[in-house]
């Protein structure tokens, strides 16, 4: 969808009435998740009252509930995000299914997924097994969302580089990885507490906050990312 189209149904004018600053993020949100989700958006209904959004509808899979949360939390004016969209279920579909098609993911993912196996008992997947990084493990979770009845993801996965760095050296090593990647990485504030980062400060976009912290979960060692990252003013 063209940005002239979202510009024309955020400014609409119905019956002389200027929209509400609700219903400007109503139409955001719906603008958003259409140029995003394309067809997936179809289903899926958004009320907002003084900034708190509730969401509703049906999705296919689970990665596009968290996606169209993802996309809702960028927009300005959203304090907090009430997410009622449900999965759609098929009877056809058992755990058994779920659960090959989950490994089948993991084992031809690249990385360290292939290292992870998989419990599914009543469309909710435990994941399970060993991996270097925080991110190996966000890696897996996000796969497992993308398989049809899956109803939710439990981690269970354990990072073997837990306690085996100190504090400073794993905060050394971000700034590192930082200085290598295309990021105006000199307003970010880091703090590593027993392998937990907290990041906070500016960047120039959601794209950059994201890459910050992917780039932080990737390290050995970090167990945890807080990301308070926000947009420069």
């Amino acid at each position: 969808m063209s940005t002239n189209g979202n510009n024309k149904r955020k400014n609409k004018i119905i019956d002389d009435k200027i929209p509400t600053q609700d219903q400007l993020i109503v139409d955001y949100i719906k603008d958003q998740l259409e140029e995003k989700m394309q067809a997936s958006a179809m289903d899926i209904n958004v009320f907002c009252k003084d900034g708190y959004v509730h969401m509703s509808g049906m999705v296919d899979v689970l990665a596009e509930k968290k996606f169209a949360e993802e996309v809702t939390r960028k927009i300005t004016g959203v304090r907090k995000i009430e997410n009622k969209i449900t999965i759609a279920m098929d009877s056809n579909i058992t755990d058994k299914h779920i659960e090959k098609e989950v490994m089948d993911k993991l084992s031809h993912a690249h990385g360290q997924t292939a290292s992870i196996g998989a419990k599914v008992e009543g469309g909710v997947v435990n994941l399970m097994g060993h991996v270097n990084t925080l991110k190996n493990c966000h890696d897996a979770m996000n796969l497992a969302t993308q398989v049809r009845g899956v109803k939710d993801v439990v981690n269970n996965v354990t990072i073997e580089t837990e306690g085996s760095y100190t504090d400073e050296s794993i905060n050394n090593k971000i700034l590192q990885e930082y200085s290598k990647a295309p990021l105006d990485y000199r307003d970010i504030d880091r703090k590593v507490n027993n392998g937990e980062v907290t990041l906070s400060g500016g960047l120039d976009s959601h794209q950059d906050i994201e890459m910050a912290k992917e780039i932080a979960m990737s390290v050995k060692g970090v167990t945890k990312v807080r990301n308070n990252l926000k947009i420069r003013e």
